[in-house]
């Protein structure tokens, strides 16, 4: 019984990591996602590194509520030593530390994971990882551009990736739409076939669920 009420705890504890991701996003609570984007923000600001957010909490910018326990960012291949050098002086410690870039840092129980310009997402990627400035970010900490977003959740492939893809296409106007497919022409003509697919699949899918809410 102690086994099961533990599990239960922990299973508790992770859903409620999700809801946070959500909410700091959307709702702009305090809990430990705001704080560790402010620790980002700051460290972005000050030491003059830009710092592009994507991944799950980028998804939440872009109108899914994508309940994710870290965050993403993608850094430029020249900063990855000078971010780990200061990152203990706005609160962070580096868990994982690679030869490639593919860093890990934590603030407090929110794990930062670092996406390194130049690397690739999966072994087969088509293309490599863009830097900041690519994705929209010249200083700061800001999101990735919308087409940026989506021509790093197509290069991922992971089916959780297309799918977040789809939901967020559901709110994005077609205007939004399009800017995203004639960006993904430049990294590689591959990704605008499926870039269609997905978009057809969201406008399918939100006239079902339109349909669905007018039967109610």
């Amino acid at each position: 019984m102690g086994r099961l009420a533990d599990d239960i705890l922990a299973a508790t504890a992770s859903l409620e990591r999700n809801f946070q991701s959500v909410r700091s996003v959307m709702a702009g609570e305090h809990n430990q996602f705001t704080h560790a984007l402010a620790a980002l923000r700051a460290l972005a600001e000050k030491e003059r590194l830009p710092i592009a957010i994507v991944g799950g909490i980028a998804a939440i910018y872009y109108g899914y509520p994508a309940a994710t326990q870290n965050i993403d960012v993608v850094i430029a291949r020249a900063n990855l030593d000078r971010l780990l050098e200061v990152a203990s002086k706005y609160g962070f410690t580096v868990a994982w530390h690679t030869k490639t870039g593919w860093h890990t840092l934590m603030h407090g129980d929110v794990e930062v994971n670092i996406v390194p310009e130049g690397g690739k997402a999966r072994k087969t990627a088509l293309t490599l990882i863009p830097g900041p400035a690519q994705l929209g970010v010249v200083s700061g900490l800001d999101y990735a551009s919308f087409p940026g977003w989506v021509e790093l959740k197509l290069t991922s492939g992971r089916q959780k990736d297309l799918a977040h893809v789809v939901e967020a296409l559901k709110k994005a106007t077609e205007a939004t739409a399009e800017l995203a497919r004639q960006h993904l022409a430049t990294p590689h003509p591959t990704y605008v076939a499926l870039f269609d697919q997905l978009h057809r699949q969201a406008l399918d899918e939100k006239e079902q669920e339109n349909h669905d809410e007018d039967e109610r």
